[in-house]
């Protein structure tokens, strides 16, 4: 066994999300000094069977809401908690990242509750 101190560690991992485009930190993570890491999407595709485990990725749940609003018009904090299955809070999370990357605004002038309906912003994917 191997035993890097953490900097160090933490700068392999780096370049493997950087340079190799393996691994990518978790979003609630990102911004740490020393974020939590896990294998991309295609990473995982690529290795099929060899991996024992799926997990339904942030940019999963990203891409179904993306497909949502396409059909839809629109998402709610509600309708993300049905689909996925989460707690309000995990939802009002990812919300706000979604929103702070300008994927999806606010519609109207509902400022919380049961009638805040998000739809495409301005770098909503075409």
């Amino acid at each position: 066994m191997i035993q890097r101190q953490p900097v160090e560690a933490q700068e392999v991992l780096a370049r493997m999300a950087t340079e190799l485009t393996l691994l990518e930190p978790t979003r609630r993570t990102l911004n740490k000094p020393f974020p939590t890491y896990r294998l991309r999407a295609g990473v995982v595709a690529a290795l099929s069977r060899a991996v024992a485990y799926h997990r339904r990725g942030i940019d999963g749940m990203d891409q179904k809401i993306i497909d949502h609003v396409r059909e839809y018009g629109f998402i709610t904090n509600r309708t993300i908690q049905r689909i996925f299955d989460v707690h309000v809070f995990a939802v009002r999370d990812l919300l706000n990242d979604l929103r702070e990357s300008r994927i999806l605004e606010k519609i109207g002038d509902a400022r919380g509750g049961k009638g805040v309906r998000y739809g495409p912003g301005s770098a909503f994917p075409k």
